[in-house]
Formats: C-alpha cells, sequence, structure tokens
C-alpha cells in the first residue's frame, strides 16, 4: 500500500497549521509552493512551538524555506527521510503576511 499523501493549506502571516499523521510511514518529501507577499519563513518540524528565527534551530525542525517580498510565486522541495506514527502532529509554521501557500508533505 503507498503512503499516504497530506495536503496542506499556508494561511500566511504568523500561523502554524497542524498535520495529523493517519498512518505509521516514512515520510519522504516536503514540496512547497507559495505567493511571495511579504518576507518570511516556512518551517516544517516536528514541534509545536515555532523555531523560526533561530539561527541553528534543534533536530525537530526538518526543513525551512525564505520567501522574499514581491509579488511572485515560488516552488521549493525538501527530500526527508523522516519516520512517523499514527496520530503523530507535524507542524508547518510559517511568516509573511499573504504568503499563502500549499504544502504537500509526501
Amino acid at each position: 500500500m503507498a503512503a499516504r499523501a497530506y495536503v496542506v493549506d499556508i494561511a500566511g502571516g504568523a500561523a502554524t497549521a497542524t498535520v495529523q499523521i493517519q498512518a505509521t510511514q516514512t515520510l519522504r518529501s516536503f514540496a512547497l509552493s507559495w505567493v511571495n507577499a511579504a518576507a518570511g519563513k516556512i518551517e516544517l518540524s516536528l514541534s509545536s512551538a515555532s523555531q523560526i528565527g533561530t539561527a541553528q534551530p534543534d533536530t525537530n525542525v526538518l526543513a525551512r524555506a525564505s520567501c522574499s517580498a514581491g509579488a511572485n510565486t515560488a516552488f521549493a522541495e525538501f527530500t526527508l527521510a523522516q519516520p512517523v506514527k499514527a496520530f503523530q502532529s507535524i507542524y508547518i509554521h510559517c511568516t509573511g503576511a499573504g504568503n499563502l501557500g500549499t504544502a504537500v508533505l509526501r
């Protein structure tokens, strides 16, 4: 059986989206697309507390992308090898007013 994909809206501004894992699997990739409306960051983390602004985050931060100001779209994809269990939560933290987008975890 193929691993489940999780599609998440990125709200923009200082926000966190929580993804509840439905089955034990290994996350292999984290893909992002967003509109750069303001400078900010998007972070994938195992921690419910954002570490955006931390120069050297702890091992809970799995990926981080920078958003530049301007009305253009951007895309980033990260390779992962993160085992997760059913009912575990993964967090997508963001900053930057209006940086709306979509994240896909596979």
